[in-house]
């Protein structure tokens, strides 16, 4: 199972940074953060990229996407999806084979993650999305990529429920999902039992780990993999259950030092892999 470092981690130190510590660390790539690159300068930004991880050893893995197509204004879904559409053409061209990230915001109160995405979402938002997806699907397939949608908060997938929803109605083989515990945490709690990942069996294509605690009441992100709320060990298991055999991200949003974090939480992962069960082969 090939571990990869998300740049965010780095969010506030240059790309080289995350370049150098996945490097020393033994990470087996990089996800690319949008905090590193701007997206509508890809075709330059990429080969910069990869230049650079070249120099380290160190593969872009993954590049992340963001995009509004679920807004009721035809233009801006097609301005979004084109975009994506021509970032999956760059990516396919340097050989990233993956891409990750959300297609629909819908937010009251940034924090209040409960009340946002899904929950305000209607028919017509999953319509819009899912007509842009099955192009977008398309686009991945021709390309021999595949397009991850993680499970964030304030997003119109940030729930296994309406990301399953999501995904029954692009019904592409080439659009997937990326569960995140952290973010799941933050957003429903039912959705932190490993077994509720059933509902996206086949369908997970990514796998991101962080993880998260409560904090007078408030979502606090700035733990290691091992000092959450969150027991990481029964969602690697699920996904040794599932025959699951694509990479992981390892990504940290809190604070604490990068360098550090991306050290030891790499050691704790591997910790859990010596202690999982043994991958079960797809049925």
């Amino acid at each position: 199972m090939d571990i990869i470092l998300h740049s965010y981690t780095f969010r506030d130190r240059p790309l080289e940074e995350a370049f150098q510590a996945a490097h020393d660390f033994g990470y087996d790539g990089l996800e690319l953060s949008r905090v590193h690159f701007d997206e509508t300068c890809l075709a330059t930004e990429l080969p910069k990229a990869v230049r650079l991880g070249a120099r380290y050893d160190v593969a872009v893995t993954c590049v992340d996407f963001a995009g509004d197509l679920i807004h009721e204004d035809a233009g801006i879904v097609e301005q979004s999806t084109a975009l994506i559409e021509q970032s999956i053409a760059i990516c396919a061209a340097h050989d990233v084979p993956l891409m990750n990230g959300y297609v629909g915001v819908l937010m009251g109160e940034p924090e209040e993650f409960s009340n946002n995405g899904s929950a305000r979402a209607t028919d017509a938002h999953y319509e819009r999305a899912a007509a842009a997806l099955r192009r977008l699907g398309d686009a991945a397939g021709k390309h021999g990529l595949r397009l991850a949608l993680e499970i964030h908060m304030n997003t119109i997938h940030d729930t296994i429920a309406s990301m399953r929803r999501l995904l029954d109605m692009c019904a592409s083989n080439n659009v997937v999902a990326t569960p995140d515990p952290g973010n799941m945490f933050a957003t429903k709690a039912e959705d932190c039992d490993p077994a509720a990942l059933d509902l996206l069996i086949n369908r997970i294509g990514y796998f991101h780990f962080k993880n998260c605690r409560k904090t007078d009441g408030a979502c606090d992100f700035s733990v290691a993999l091992e000092e959450g709320e969150l027991d990481m060990l029964p969602y690697l298991n699920k996904l040794n259950d599932f025959g699951y055999n694509y990479p992981v991200c390892i990504e940290h949003v809190g604070a604490g030092d990068p360098r550090t974090l991306a050290q030891t939480d790499l050691a704790y992962f591997r910790g859990l892999l010596g202690h999982g069960q043994p991958p079960k082969e797809k049925s």
